[in-house]
């Protein structure tokens, strides 16, 4: 009798104990996944690309930029869709400053705006300096603030030695040697070419989008209208890839053994909910409940 309150007392902290096991066994399973080396003997699970025909357009557009050149980057991501972009665009700009080329980041959207002052946080944490990066801030209006932008791009009361050597080549859009659009779903690459190259017809435009567009975009590089395109996960894993074999001298490689993992575990709670109907009705007595 002095037992039972002990015992009802316990029964409900060791139910939940049995109901959080697999839970944290399974994190602690993929906890120690990520920690195996990709490229470890038999773990070398790799998600990449064979195909760098656009990745290596992007590679020779950046090549034919000159020491110092100033690019601009027109950043308007959009929230939905930058998750996918944003290792790429990353790593272009990685390059871009690996390159020596002096970057001018401009949006024309309130979601690409946020988005690049994001990054432009992350650069100075990384130690990007003024002389390598500047921020010309929002234009706004989208495709009106684009064509308004043509002729003047430096907004009034910028500084530094980048904004200088822009305003010195007349502060309008041929002062860049390239234009490089990281593309969301509000204003893309195809109004740079609607609205910009009819305008500045010499002007080498670049971009990163993501695959939704690439239909609607892919037609642009046949035309020769853009320099070079990203605009689907392969195409930028392989230019990802690429980047990084420049850098430390092999492939990057993703690590999938998580993923693996996690996916044998979905299968078998899977087959464990369609199996447990038929062991139940197979064995109806040991699933009876005791009145």
């Amino acid at each position: 009798m002095n037992e039972s309150p002990r015992t009802d007392r316990r029964a409900p902290a060791n139910a939940a104990l049995r109901v959080a096991a697999p839970v944290l066994a399974l994190l602690a399973l993929l906890a120690l996944a990520t920690l195996v080396p990709p490229d470890l003997a038999g773990a070398a699970l790799r998600i990449e690309s064979t195909d760098r025909t656009r990745a290596n357009g992007m590679d020779a557009a950046f090549d034919r930029l000159s020491d110092r050149a100033l690019v601009l980057v027109a950043f308007d991501a959009d929230l939905g869709t930058y998750a996918e972009t944003r290792p790429v665009v990353r790593a272009a700009i990685a390059d871009l400053r690996a390159r020596g080329a002096r970057l001018a980041i401009v949006s024309f959207t309130a979601e690409g705006r946020a988005l690049a002052v994001a990054e432009l946080s992350r650069l100075q944490r990384l130690g990007a300096e003024d002389d390598e990066i500047a921020d010309l801030g929002f234009a706004g209006a989208a495709e009106a603030g684009l064509v308004g932008a043509i002729p003047n791009i430096v907004p009034r009361g910028a500084e530094g030695s980048i904004v200088e050597a822009i305003r010195s080549r007349g502060s309008d859009l041929d002062a860049f040697a390239l234009v490089l659009v990281v593309s969301g779903g509000d204003l893309s690459v195809r109004s740079w070419v609607e609205q910009v190259l009819p305008r500045v017809p010499d002007l080498p435009i670049a971009a990163i989008a993501p695959t939704f567009l690439e239909p609607e975009l892919a037609p642009y590089l046949r035309t020769g209208q853009l320099r070079a395109l990203l605009a689907t996960v392969p195409e930028g894993l392989a230019y990802v890839d690429g980047i990084a074999e420049a850098d430390h001298g092999r492939a990057a490689a993703v690590g999938a053994l998580p993923m693996l993992v996690g996916l044998l575990v979905a299968l078998g709670v899977m087959a464990q909910s369609l199996l447990a109907p038929l062991v139940r009705r197979s064995r109806p007595d040991r699933w009876r409940r005791v009145g």
